[in-house]
């Protein structure tokens, strides 16, 4: 995997970073702008919120669940391996299992509950969105280590707006379903950046 250097990286981690524990104090504080914020983004959602549509939406976040994003990086980690890149397979799978651990401590320390209006059944805690970090985390492996491989200029592109489609998409799937508060997923999404930004760090160093 070719990683630019970027004198800047660190700085771009930390701006995420921030921004992730800045989101993290105002959702711990319980403060308007988040919950303002929040409750406008789930009032969009409710013309299209409808039995059908949550049947469908159901299975699409389904796709999304952390086990199968996990099952699907660990097999991106074995390609790797498979193509003799061992250095790039140990970096992902690296980055795969500290980034969840850093996602399921983060849940435990802030603990907030879900919405209380929930269109499915699920326990644990809200923040941050498990299905969203997981989805992303997911992307860019995928993105950074296996588009890159596609000589078509045109199909890798395609491709990379699909996945960050994607992304977007699942963050919905969750929203939609009153299983998490739109923050949650926004939180997912910055926590991804920050450990991405970090592990390119880290990837620059080792492969030197």
């Amino acid at each position: 995997m070719f990683v630019p250097q970027n004198k800047y990286r660190p700085f771009i981690a930390s701006i995420y970073l921030a921004l992730f524990l800045i989101l993290l104090i105002l959702v711990k504080t319980n403060s308007t702008i988040v919950t303002s914020f929040d409750k406008f983004v789930q009032n969009l959602l409710l013309p299209i919120t409808n039995p059908t549509n949550t049947r469908i939406v159901e299975k699409i976040t389904y796709l999304g669940g952390p086990r199968i994003a996990a099952i699907l990086s660990i097999i991106v980690s074995l390609y790797m391996f498979i193509r003799h890149n061992f250095k790039a397979g140990i970096w992902s799978a690296s980055t795969l299992v500290i980034g969840n651990l850093i996602n399921v401590l983060a849940k435990n320390l802030i603990q907030r509950p879900r919405p209380s209006d929930k269109l499915v059944a699920i326990g644990g805690y809200s923040f941050p969105s498990g299905h969203t970090f997981g989805t992303a985390l997911f992307i860019f492996f995928v993105v950074f280590l296996i588009v890159p491989q596609i000589k078509d200029v045109t199909l890798r592109r395609i491709l990379t707006f699909l996945g960050f489609l994607w992304i977007l998409i699942i963050a919905l799937t969750r929203v939609y379903l009153h299983v998490h508060y739109p923050t949650d997923t926004i939180a997912s999404v910055l926590l991804v950046l920050f450990l991405w930004e970090s592990s390119l760090i880290i990837w620059r160093r080792i492969s030197d």
